[in-house]
């Protein structure tokens, strides 16, 4: 199983043509060494997200190879977290707000190229769209604000499909989650109930 798996599992119709940047694979047992290891890579992500809208890049993916890091919603909770510090810290743009409102815009940016974080991890069960398949490692797709905006007709266009396909199959597409104007509080899918939000950036919230 790898994220290509995932990907062709899904029912969103644009995955399987995206074009993809470079992944980046973290491959450390704890935190600190994940965190290490994401420093390591700090020129990848810069140079995947200065050249994503010339290139027409829809996404990079993360993978962290060890197993506990996503294993359950409290551990990919604090993973999400520490990479968002961490992104902090290598990127004077990504800023982490501390009192976050749902409908006040924040978003990441990394050299002048907004993204949004999509994680899939073990913890999420079978009915989940964030589902591994059984994949025991946890990926972060990191997608530019520029793929949107060049599919911006097409994804209003199948949005009502998309969300019949995803009902249909038993894995129910949070569209309220996914309308909130601030970021932050999709950085994390909850599995039951969808409507509520995970507050990763609150340490006590794990």
């Amino acid at each position: 199983m790898s994220f290509d798996d995932i990907v062709n599992a899904t029912y969103c119709p644009f995955a399987k043509p995206s074009r993809m940047g470079r992944p980046v694979t973290l491959t450390a047992a704890g935190l600190d060494g994940v965190e290490k290891e994401l420093r390591g890579h700090r020129d990848t992500l810069a140079d995947f997200f200065r050249t994503a809208r010339a290139k027409r890049l829809d996404g990079m993916v993360i993978t962290f190879d060890e197993p506990t890091i996503g294993a359950s919603l409290a551990a990919l909770t604090v993973l999400t977290r520490r990479f968002y510090t961490t992104l902090a810290d290598l990127y004077t743009s990504v800023y982490i707000d501390e009192e976050p409102v749902p409908d006040q815009p924040w978003y990441a940016m990394i050299e002048g190229e907004r993204f949004f974080l999509v994680s899939f991890a073990p913890c999420y069960p079978s009915h989940s769209p964030r589902h591994t398949h059984g994949d025991p490692r946890t990926y972060f797709l990191l997608q530019p604000a520029s793929t949107f905006e060049r599919h911006t007709a097409a994804i209003e266009r199948l949005r009502p499909r998309i969300h019949r396909s995803f009902e249909a199959a038993g894995k129910p597409y949070d569209a309220k989650l996914a309308n909130v104007e601030n970021d932050m509080f999709k950085a994390v899918m909850p599995i039951d109930p969808l409507d509520r939000h995970i507050a990763w950036w609150d340490a006590q919230d794990s």
